[in-house]
């Protein structure tokens, strides 16, 4: 029973987890082309926590009442996660090479709508520390934040 619990858990931080990923890659990719990508990256986190807070308190680990100290602690958590993200994304961004994937949007009559350009470099980042910063927040609510009492 106590390993169905735990993959039920998984699979709920999981999907939370893609949602916030969701948006905080829309957010980043947005964002990074007026801003600064640190800066990007940390708003684009900021929204991502805004969602997997309330959605793994409610949903994943199922703790309904308001509770300060665990806000606080969240905040500290992701502090935490959000420096590793930044940081593994500005490291992976000086590491990898800066190559571009470019589409070509076409009407029906085959004639160019819009040209689309994802750096290949800025995507493998944002993948890099996104998988280092659930790591951690994985761990940290699970056995930390959101442990059952007793």
């Amino acid at each position: 029973m106590a390993i169905y619990q735990a993959s039920k858990q998984l699979t709920k931080f999981v999907i939370s987890g893609l949602l916030a990923v969701g948006i905080d890659f829309t957010f980043y990719f947005a964002l990074s082309q007026f801003l600064d990508p640190s800066l990007s990256k940390a708003i684009s986190f900021c929204s991502g926590m805004v969602v997997t807070y309330n959605m793994n308190k409610f949903w994943t680990w199922k703790q309904p009442e308001k509770n300060n100290k665990r806000l606080l602690l969240f905040s500290l958590l992701y502090a935490i996660a959000l420096l590793v993200n930044v940081g593994m994304n500005n490291f992976m961004l000086s590491a990898l090479p800066n190559y571009t994937f470019s589409f070509l949007l076409n009407s029906e009559a085959n004639e160019m709508i819009e040209s689309v350009t994802i750096g290949v470099d800025k995507l493998a980042a944002f993948l890099i520390a996104t998988a280092a910063s659930v790591a951690i927040t994985y761990v940290g609510q699970k056995y930390w934040l959101f442990k059952k009492k007793g």
